[in-house]
């Protein structure tokens, strides 16, 4: 089976330059966007299922990456951060019609904010293999915020305490 992300899927659907540039420099949303319909009634069961399980691997490999962290372990974090950045259950498992089903149910904004937090992962990576320490908690925490972001904008049926606000914060 083909490997395939929802970073891989964005790219195919928004091939522009100027949303391109914007992804890879982290500043393509600002900190604080109102929350949009939630995500999870729009999927599939196989992609909801889907999601499920590789949002129980990012948080593992998140946990993994706060130890490596601790513990100045940049090869833990250089792994773990490689594999968020590479996608776990969804490159995997992704047939063709899941694909066309998640294109149709996910927003622009859905896909630039997992493309943001998936390019994040892999500067968290880069930073690792550079042992700069202090960059990878800045990484770490750019992640963390984007998961927060996430979920405050279109996944507020599971994470109720986030409806009606976005996470305070900023973006670098």
């Amino acid at each position: 089976m083909k490997y395939i992300s929802i970073r891989h899927l964005f790219q195919k659907r928004f091939r522009t330059s100027t949303l391109m540039a914007a992804l890879l420099t982290g500043s393509l949303l600002p900190a604080a966007v109102p929350a949009q319909e939630p995500i999870g009634p729009k999927l599939t069961p196989r992609l909801q299922e889907l999601l499920r399980d590789e949002m129980l691997s990012i948080r593992q490999a998140m946990e993994h990456i706060m130890n490596g962290l601790v513990a100045g372990d940049s090869s833990i974090v250089e792994n773990m951060a490689m594999q968020v950045h590479d996608s776990f259950i969804l490159t995997q498992q992704l047939t063709e019609q899941d694909k066309k089903d998640l294109m149709a149910a996910a927003s622009k904004e859905f896909l630039a904010l997992d493309g943001e937090f998936h390019v994040t992962a892999k500067k968290l990576a880069h930073a690792a293999e550079q042992k700069d320490f202090e960059l990878q908690r800045f990484y770490y925490g750019k992640m963390v915020d984007s998961c927060q972001t996430c979920h405050s904008q279109f996944v507020t049926d599971r994470f109720p305490q986030f409806a009606g606000k976005a996470p305070e914060g900023h973006v670098h």
